[in-house]
């Protein structure tokens, strides 16, 4: 069977090696990735096994159909890697003679949202336009995407989980002072140890000074009334470690209703962020924080990662201390920082792509 429409392929592989053989080997070498995504398992199963791949690859002209992806068993924890080793290749080729395409690369735009970008319908339309107007429809669509996420509100119970040295527990108490400040609402914060130790001392010092409760078991929690707010302390895990994961998965189970906001160093290179995403998506995580943004330097990275369709961003973090800059203007502050030569008011008009 074959058309001469564009036609699209996915592919569920266990590395980003296999990825390339078969996207080369079944759509040849004229195929175009657009999307990469990870792929958790259900269950137990997401506990004891890496993320599978998706890959959805896109050809046009004449193409045979693929036969049906084989998808592996399992993988090893080391057999997750990055985007770029999928689409490194293609890109470096790509970027050669397409000035746009450079362009957002050295703006720290990630591989995996520049085949993201590159599989709309008009791109090579769109680079061979001048740069700041292409940069202008980029940054419009980057909104329309941004605004088709997910917008959950967080709900009555929030439990705060990152990787030590994220800025988890600053994070909570930026938002915890959001919510008493200026909601005027009831708070409590409730401090767990696991099986690991988890000091409060910074944390305990905030809550008095805020008049807001600190207890350290479920059972000391004091009745919330409909408008309170229960936040929970955990202790920072590691994104590779199945036991943490497994740990916190339980111990949340008991709170079912209870949002989870994954907190993650904006600094930290693009693929320990995927790893913790990856993390995350273990543990069910429905709300994203970036902490750390004084220290990032490539702001563009960060449109991969705010455009998961799983996560709904709640602010961005600056400065480790508690009573620091917390902005909620998640789309504007990327915009400003990786579009310099787009205004806000240019990114709101309707986008060609």
């Amino acid at each position: 069977m074959t058309s001469s429409k564009e036609q699209h392929f996915k592919f569920v592989v266990s590395s980003a090696e296999e990825a390339v053989k078969a996207i080369r080997e079944r759509l040849g070498e004229t195929a175009r990735v657009i999307s990469v995504r990870q792929v958790e398992g259900g269950g137990i199963s997401r506990f004891l096994s890496a993320p599978k791949l998706e890959v959805v690859a896109a050809v046009g002209g004449e193409v045979a159909a693929p036969a049906e992806t084989k998808e592996p068993e399992s993988i090893a924890p080391a057999a997750a890697p990055g985007f770029e080793s999928i689409l490194g290749a293609q890109t470096e080729n790509a970027g050669r003679g397409d000035p746009l395409a450079r362009l957002l690369l050295r703006g720290g735009i990630t591989e995996a949202m520049l085949a993201r970008l590159r599989g709309r319908r008009d791109w090579e339309t769109l680079s061979r336009r001048p740069l700041s107007e292409a940069l202008t429809e980029v940054a419009v669509w980057l909104r329309g995407e941004y605004q088709r996420g997910p917008k959950r509100p967080l709900g009555q119970c929030a439990a705060f989980i990152g990787t030590p040295g994220s800025g988890k527990t600053t994070a909570l108490c930026k938002r915890l002072a959001m919510e008493v400040f200026f909601k005027k609402r009831q708070a409590v914060v409730l401090k767990l140890d696991m099986d690991k130790a988890n000091p409060c001392d910074g944390l305990a010092v905030f809550c008095d000074v805020l008049g807001v409760p600190l207890v350290r078991s479920a059972s000391g929690i004091p009745e919330l009334g409909p408008d309170g707010a229960l936040f929970i302390d955990l202790p920072g895990i590691s994104a590779g470690s199945r036991g943490d994961i497994a740990e916190v998965a339980n111990l949340l189970e008991t709170v079912p209703e209870c949002s989870r906001v994954l907190v993650v160093n904006a600094a930290y290179e693009a693929e320990l962020i995927r790893q913790a995403f990856r993390m995350g998506g273990a543990l069910r995580a429905s709300h994203l924080v970036f902490t750390h943004l004084d220290e990032l330097f490539h702001w563009g990275k960060l449109w991969e990662f705010i455009l998961d369709p799983t996560l709904t961003p709640l602010f961005f973090s600056t400065g480790q201390n508690i009573a620091g800059d917390c902005n909620e203007a998640v789309f504007d502050a990327v915009l400003q920082h990786s579009f310099r030569r787009v205004g806000k008011e240019n990114a709101t008009q309707p986008s060609a792509l």
